[in-house]
């Protein structure tokens, strides 16, 4: 089986200083291919000089949510150049967070606008994060022209799922699939078509039941969620893995 780890931070510490360990360990458990994903500037540097130095690993270059507030004027000229590499995949990760009260919402917006403006412009899919903020950031998405990206860490039920997956949309699942009580994002995971789903770790965050708490989270814990997923939806690991791997490669169109 192969799998892909749609969405990391091997750009920050802890996991930075083991990257040549955590990329062991992944291939071990057959993910061979890893996106890393940058939360402002220099953690998008980080993960384009992470991607040129190992073949498996691709890069996203935005500001995360809670980042915006922080983020140098010309910020959008930084990422556009990064954009431009030929191993950045996709913009991001952009969004909107209300859970932490560091980016005002209305800053946290305009910010989410203009990366779904960039990959529109680019080409390249957005990757949005969204914590407690179902309805603006659906709204944000449904008036926008951007229809090219992904639901990373799926939080919310099917009533915000199924109009974004209308639009064209994909939804990736983390660890939290996994917890026992996480019902509204289990009946997501069941009922969505698989060939729209993707699989991710956020490490080194969330990590996955049976090492639920246990930090950092890896790469290698990836088949702890599939496993979730195919049993979710009464089908076999190797499907899932068969799929999710198909969807990604499509989807982030890796290059050499």
């Amino acid at each position: 089986m192969n799998f892909i780890d749609t969405h990391c931070h091997l750009n920050i510490s802890p996991l930075l200083e083991r990257t040549n360990e955590i990329l062991d360990a992944a291939a071990i458990h057959d993910i061979h291919k890893i996106v890393v994903v940058g939360i402002d500037i220099a953690t998008s540097e980080i993960a384009i000089k992470l991607a040129e130095q190992y073949p498996q690993i691709y890069a996203a270059a935005g500001i995360h949510p809670n980042d915006c507030h922080k983020a140098p004027d010309n910020w959008e000229n930084h990422i556009v150049d990064m954009l431009a590499h030929p191993r950045v995949v996709a913009v991001g990760e952009t969004g909107l967070d209300y859970y932490w009260d560091e980016s005002p919402s209305d800053l946290q917006k305009i910010f989410f606008r203009d990366h779904l403006d960039l990959s529109l412009a680019t080409g390249k899919p957005v990757i949005i994060h969204n914590r407690n903020a179902d309805q603006d950031v659906m709204q944000q998405v449904l008036e926008h022209g951007n229809s090219k990206g992904v639901f990373h860490c799926w939080p919310a039920g099917w009533d915000i799922a199924k109009p974004l997956l209308d639009r064209g949309y994909r939804i990736s699942f983390t660890g939290t699939v996994t917890f026992k009580k996480n019902e509204l994002v289990q009946d997501v995971a069941a009922r969505m078509p698989l060939e729209r789903l993707m699989l991710e770790t956020d490490s080194p965050f969330l990590t996955p039941v049976p090492h639920r708490g246990k930090r950092p989270n890896e790469p290698k814990y990836i088949p702890y969620i599939a496993e979730k997923i195919a049993d979710l939806r009464g089908t076999s690991v190797e499907q899932v893995a068969q799929t999710t791997t198909s969807n990604a490669e499509a989807f982030f169109n890796f290059g050499p």
